[in-house]
C-alpha cells in the first residue's frame, strides 16, 4: 500500500510542478499582453492581415480599459459598431463582439467585466440564431473557459446577494482544482513542449501585432484594423460584388456554411445558460437591449421559403421575446432588413451589415 500511496503522490507532485510552470508561464504573457494591450489609446487601430487571436484581444483590453457607459455583445455582425456609431465619446463604449461568438463567449467577457469591476450601464445583444443549434460545434470560446466555469458554477449557488462572498472562494477553489485537472495538463505539456522547442505560443502573434502595429486610425489602409473601443475596420477589397454577386454568395450562404441553418436543433442548455447571464446582469442594474441582427435580402427570402429555416428563425425569435419579458430586458426580431430598413447595397455579404444599417439598428434599440 505504501509504495503505491507514494507513486500516487509522486505523480500528482510531477502533474502540480508542470501545470503550477505552465500557469506561471501564462500569467506571465497575459500580464505582458495587458501591457502592449494599454498602448491602444482612442485615436489608435491595432492593424493586422488574416486571423487574429480576438478571445485573448478581448481578455488584454478588459484589464486596461476604463470602465464603459455602454457595451456590445455578439459575433462579427455587430463588430462595425464604434463609440463614434453610437454618439459615445471616447472610453463610453466598448465593443466586445468576437468571430462566431456563442452564449459562452456572451459569458465569459461578463464575468470578466464583473470581477474587475468595470459593470456597464447598458448592454447591447446581437444574438445569431445559430448559437442555439447543437448541430453547430461552438468552441473557440474554449480559450475564455475558466470564466465560464466560474460563473455557471457560482450561478447555482442560489439568487441574492447572500452568496456573492463565496464567489471569491469559489474562484480560488476552481484555479487549485485546473492544477490538478488532466486537460490542463496536456494543454500545459504543449505549452511547454512549444517554449523549449523555440516556437511561437498560443497569443505570441497577437502580443507582437499589439507591439509593432499600432498606427492612427486614418493610416489604416489596405489591411484591417481594431479600435480602441474593440471595433473593427474592415480591409477595403480589390473591388466591390456585384448585385448579381451578393445574391449568389447570400444563396450558398443560406444552403451551407458554418453558419447555416441546415438540422437546426434546439440546445435548451445554452438557452438556459443566456437566462442565468440576463438575471445575472439585470440584478447587477445593467439595462439589456437585444436584436437578431439582419440577413442579406436574398438570404433572407431564401430563408422564409424553407419551413424549417423560418422555424428555425422564428423559434428563436419567440424564446428571446419571452426572455427579455421575464427579464426585463428589450428585444427586437430585426432578421428581416425590411424592418430596420437596410437595402441590399448595406451588406458586406449575406449576413454582415455595414455601418450604415448598424446605425439604424441602433438607433431603433436607444429609443
Amino acid at each position: 500500500m505504501r509504495p503505491f500511496v507514494l507513486a500516487l503522490g509522486l505523480l500528482l507532485a510531477l502533474v502540480l510542478a508542470v501545470n503550477g510552470l505552465a500557469a506561471g508561464d501564462r500569467r506571465q504573457q497575459e500580464r505582458r499582453m495587458r501591457e502592449a494591450a494599454a498602448a491602444l489609446r482612442p485615436g489608435l487601430a491595432m492593424q493586422f492581415d488574416g486571423y487574429v487571436d480576438e478571445r485573448r484581444f478581448q481578455a488584454a483590453r478588459l484589464g486596461v480599459i476604463t470602465r464603459p457607459r455602454l457595451v456590445a455583445f455578439g459575433s462579427s455582425r455587430v463588430r462595425d459598431v464604434a463609440g463614434t456609431l453610437v454618439g459615445a465619446a471616447p472610453g463610453e463604449f466598448y465593443n466586445l463582439g468576437m468571430s462566431a461568438a456563442t452564449v459562452e463567449d456572451y459569458i465569459a467577457l461578463w464575468s470578466l467585466l464583473k470581477r474587475q469591476g468595470k459593470i456597464p450601464e447598458v448592454a447591447v445583444f446581437s444574438i445569431d440564431v445559430w448559437i442555439f443549434s447543437r448541430t453547430h460545434g461552438q468552441v473557440r470560446w474554449l480559450a475564455l473557459a475558466p470564466e465560464v466555469t466560474r460563473f455557471l458554477a457560482a450561478a447555482g449557488a442560489g439568487p441574492g446577494a447572500s452568496w456573492l462572498p463565496a464567489q471569491e472562494a469559489l474562484y480560488w477553489w476552481l484555479q487549485a482544482r485546473d492544477l490538478l485537472s488532466y486537460a490542463v495538463l496536456r494543454r500545459s505539456l504543449q505549452d511547454l513542449e512549444r517554449v523549449l522547442a523555440g516556437r511561437k505560443r498560443r497569443g505570441d502573434d497577437l502580443l507582437k501585432a499589439l507591439a509593432r502595429d499600432l498606427v492612427p486610425e486614418g493610416e489604416v489602409a489596405g489591411r484591417q484594423g481594431i479600435r480602441a473601443d474593440g471595433s473593427v475596420m474592415r480591409s477595403t477589397p480589390d473591388r466591390e460584388l456585384t448585385a448579381a454577386q451578393l445574391r449568389e454568395e447570400a444563396a450558398r450562404y443560406v444552403a451551407s456554411g458554418a453558419y447555416a441553418l441546415e438540422g437546426f436543433r434546439w440546445d435548451a442548455e445554452r438557452a438556459a445558460w443566456l437566462d442565468l447571464l440576463w438575471r445575472d446582469m439585470r440584478g447587477q442594474g445593467v439595462r439589456l437591449l437585444a436584436y437578431t441582427p439582419p440577413y442579406h435580402p436574398t438570404a433572407w427570402e431564401r430563408l422564409r421559403g424553407n419551413p424549417d429555416y423560418a422555424a428555425a428563425v422564428d423559434g428563436s425569435a419567440e424564446f428571446l421575446r419571452g426572455l427579455a419579458d421575464r427579464t426585463g430586458a428589450r428585444f427586437l426580431d430585426l432578421s428581416d432588413p425590411a424592418a430596420i430598413p437596410c437595402l441590399a447595397h448595406e451588406f458586406y455579404d449575406a449576413h454582415h451589415p455595414r455601418p450604415a444599417c448598424l446605425g439604424r439598428i441602433v438607433a431603433r434599440l436607444m429609443r
